[in-house]
């Protein structure tokens, strides 16, 4: 049985893997908005294959 400890680190890893991480951010369909949030550019669509994050 796993470990709460474990169990936490699953679920980060769950949430880190559903945006992509990139230099450059773009939109990619007429949906997506740019945005900026605690210094971090984002792009956030109703596609979650278009999430972004730059880094």
């Amino acid at each position: 049985m796993a470990s709460p400890v474990e169990r936490i680190e699953k679920h980060k890893l769950r949430r880190i893997r559903l945006m992509k991480v990139r230099a450059s951010v773009k939109k990619m369909c007429d949906k997506c908005k740019v945005i900026k949030r605690r210094g971090i550019v984002r792009v956030i669509c109703e596609n979650k294959k278009h999430k972004q994050r730059q880094g």
